[in-house]
């Protein structure tokens, strides 16, 4: 099944390096779609909170596009997590042209992202882990920020587009992914297990306090060995220009990173 992700050029397909973690995974599900005997699609199912159900994975050889097979497996999807009892479900893609399936099926567009990037900078303090007994006071706080509405509501986060509320902050603080500026004025979310880029999925604050963050990220980045720092965030961003004035600039490599929900 794995060749599925890596023909037609798509040799860097993240597929292969999550596949034999998503198959150990018991909280998971895979569908696949056979042909002849011959595996021709996958797709795959996990709970990622209360009533929502997140949709990843999904692929389909090359040699059996344009056949209506992507859009008969993700029916299938919705049907199950439907009859499991499940409220929603939703999904990463950066993907345009599987935007206009899932929109075509009934999903809504929660935010599209643009990626900014800013190369590491040595010299400076990394900014401030908030501890999981912050969450409820920084959940307010992002409540009451532009910046929620602008994600949708949701951390954009290909590992699972959750809510951000006090629970995900909570459980963010506990694994040291949740940087706050002074004050509590900012707030960056981490994307787990970033190797080469310090990746942010969520970004609340504007002014000097995020700015201030934006650039001790930055040192962070130099801190842990990593090349650069990564954003995502809409365009209409409360912060975009922030981003801009401390030397971050568009990712020229990078598409759109959208996030889509559909009500079961």
């Amino acid at each position: 099944m794995l060749e599925i992700s890596t023909e037609g050029g798509q040799a860097g397909d993240y597929l292969a390096d999550v596949f034999d973690a998503w198959v150990a995974d018991p909280g998971a599900s895979f569908q696949a779609a056979e042909i002849d005997g011959i595996v021709v699609g996958l797709q795959r199912l996990r709970p990622i909170a209360r009533g929502v159900m997140f949709y990843e994975g999904l692929r389909v050889a090359a040699s059996h596009r344009r056949r209506g097979i992507a859009r008969w497996m993700l029916r299938e999807a919705i049907a199950e997590a439907r009859g499991l009892g499940f409220e929603r479900m939703r999904l990463y893609t950066g993907s345009p042209d599987a935007g206009r399936l899932f929109t075509n099926e009934g999903f809504r567009l929660l935010v599209d992202c643009l990626t900014w990037s800013a190369r590491r900078m040595e010299g400076g303090d990394p900014p401030r882990l908030a501890s999981p007994a912050e969450a409820a006071s920084l959940a307010e706080r992002v409540r009451q920020d532009q910046a929620l509405a602008a994600y949708g509501g949701v951390s954009a986060d290909w590992h699972g587009a959750l809510d951000v509320d006090a629970p995900l902050l909570e459980r963010l603080g506990e694994q040291g992914l949740v940087r706050v500026a002074a004050g509590g004025r900012g707030l960056a979310l981490l994307r787990a297990g970033a190797r080469q880029r310090l990746w942010v999925t969520f970004l609340a604050g504007s002014g000097a306090a995020v700015q201030d963050l934006l650039m001790a990220l930055r040192f962070e980045a130099d801190s842990v060995g990593m090349a650069e720092v990564r954003v995502l965030a809409p365009s209409h961003h409360p912060a975009a220009a922030d981003l801009g004035e401390v030397g971050y600039h568009l990712a020229e490599d990078e598409g759109h990173a959208y996030v889509y929900a559909l009500e079961l």
